[in-house]
């Protein structure tokens, strides 16, 4: 048995490339959330979740956020870039009563499969859409940016090399 895991939930794909990058460097296991228990928890010494962010909140976190982690480290996932995310209001807000917070928090730029969108993403992106439409620039916060920018179509920022503050940190700590 590996002494870490990493653990995901993703939707379109973008979440479960970085758990893939991040466990074949790390060497550790990769497991898909719908298929991890409370119990997979305490084989390991290190928990590393990804989880896509969707509505201010993060996919899946309720394996890690109500079931005590020996060490956590939590990564996200969404269209925003990494230096203008703050990820303490979603992780406040997922771990408020929690037995366990994450020791680190690393966000990861995703991307948008505008073709495979299931019908409540797709018309919550028209929604979006248009009501960054009637804002101007200066009154955008970093998501309605990228909102205003992608315009429904394909993008990918997913970078294998932005994991590599995550793994150093997982290989020094």
């Amino acid at each position: 048995m590996n002494k870490i895991a990493v653990i995901y939930k993703s939707t379109y794909g973008h979440t479960k490339q970085y758990a893939e990058w991040i466990a074949a460097k790390l060497r550790a296991d990769l497991i898909e959330q719908k298929t991890a228990k409370a119990a997979t928890l305490n084989q390991y010494e290190t928990i590393i979740y990804g989880g896509s962010i969707y509505a201010s909140m993060i996919n899946g976190i309720d394996l890690v956020a109500k079931n005590p982690c020996k060490r956590l480290v939590v990564f996200t996932v969404g269209l925003t870039d990494s230096t203008t995310m703050d990820d303490s209001p979603i992780i406040d807000r997922a771990f408020a009563n929690s037995p366990s917070r994450p020791q680190a928090v690393f966000h990861f730029r995703g991307g948008l499969k505008a073709d495979e969108l299931g019908f409540i993403h797709r018309n919550l992106l028209k929604i979006l859409r248009k009501s960054v439409a009637k804002k101007s620039t200066s009154e955008l916060n970093a998501v309605e940016k990228v909102i205003k920018d992608i315009s429904g179509n394909n993008i990918d920022y997913t970078d294998q090399e932005s994991i590599e503050p995550l793994v150093k940190y997982v290989t020094s700590n």
